[in-house]
This record gives structure tokens, sequence and C-alpha cells, in this order.
């Protein structure tokens, strides 16, 4: 996978993990058409680019869910997702530090993605399997550092037994959120981060016996 031009990092969270964790199981429960999000099954890295070396990263803590609509094509229209950017790493402690400071995690603890609208442009949604994805197009709304602004890209979905699998790519200018570019001495970092994510969502046992 390429990187583009980027900078240190961005994504999407809210609460503290194990609090929004117990929300997402409680809401799960009420409604048969939540669908929470496996963090096993799961996984958003991101990519940058600097004068002197590119580099990459992850989140390692974030929490959310999609909803089911019946009668939409397809289904599942919208979802929340919500990263705790304290828990964000590019694997080297100096850096993630510097990452936090710009990041201003004292005062934005969370990063929050809201999907919005989903069209199939491709591919039986139905029938969809790993070898055979459905190919959609996706847009929502980030917040990071405080700000909000849409963001979008193309997406695959397929369904593995009780599981709704989703991977795709997309890349966020951080300019667009108030983040100033990263300048130190020859250092430079790019503003765009390109983010790959697999977003595992489990089927309610209604549903996973269709």
């Amino acid at each position: 996978m390429h990187s583009i031009p980027c900078r240190y990092s961005k994504v999407i969270s809210g609460f503290t993990f194990g609090a929004l964790l117990l929300l997402v199981q409680v809401a799960s429960a009420a409604d048969p058409n939540t669908l929470p999000l496996d963090l096993n099954g799961s996984s958003l890295k991101f990519f940058c680019e600097s004068f002197m070396h590119n580099f990459h990263g992850e989140a390692k803590e974030f929490t959310g869910s999609a909803a089911v609509d019946t009668g939409a094509t397809p289904p599942i229209q919208t979802a929340t997702l919500r990263f705790k950017t304290v828990a964000l790493t590019t694997f080297l402690k100096d850096r993630d530090e510097k990452m936090y400071g710009w990041l201003n995690v004292k005062v934005n603890p969370d990063a929050t993605f809201k999907l919005q609208s989903v069209k199939l442009i491709g591919g039986d949604y139905k029938a969809a399997d790993a070898q055979h994805p459905a190919q959609f197009n996706v847009s929502g709304t980030l917040t990071l550092n405080g700000v909000n602004h849409p963001v979008g890209g193309m997406a695959k979905g397929w369904r593995e037994k009780d599981r709704i699998i989703v991977t795709g790519e997309t890349v966020v200018d951080t300019l667009n959120y108030g983040l100033p570019q990263i300048r130190m001495a020859i250092l430079t970092v790019g503003t765009n981060v390109k983010i790959a994510y697999t977003f595992n969502f489990v089927l309610p046992p209604d549903y996973a016996k269709k």
C-alpha cells in the first residue's frame, strides 16, 4: 500500500473506551438493528510522508456501531465510530508525544466519524464474500480537533457468517481541521493522511440466522 503526503495522525473516537463499549453493548441489547463493532476483527492504520522519511501508525482503542435499515439499499446506511486520540501510535515514543501535543489530546481526547450515506456502485451485496465483495461509495463527517468536516471514499463490504466486514481507504487533509503543518528544522510533514481501515460489525442473532 503506497502512502501519500500526510502528517501525524487523526481518526475517530469518543467517551472513554470502557464506558462507550458498555453503551454499545446496552444499545445492541435494546435494539436488534444495532450492530456493535468487534475491535478484535477491526483495524485503522494511517500513512504519512515527510521530507526525511515516511512513517505509519494505527489506532489502538476505538469503538462504534452501525445501524440496520431494512428498507434501504444497502441496509447499512449509518454508523458512528469513535477513536481515542491518545491511543494513536506511530510506534516511536518521542514522535507520539509530539503527535499528542499537535492533536491537543487533553482538550480533544476523541475523534469521531459519522457515516451518513452509503451508495452501492458494484457487486451483489446480498451474496458478497471476501473474494467477491460489493463496492460502495461512502461519505460522512469526521470530527477532529473539535472541527467537523466531510470525508468520503470507496469501500468494500461482505458478510462472513455472523459478521459484516467493511474495508476501505480515504485521505484526510489535516489543514481542514485547524491543525498546522508540522515543520521542524529540516523536517516537513505533509498535510494529507492516508487511512486504511477494516471494520468488523457483529450481526444480532436474528440476522445471523438468515
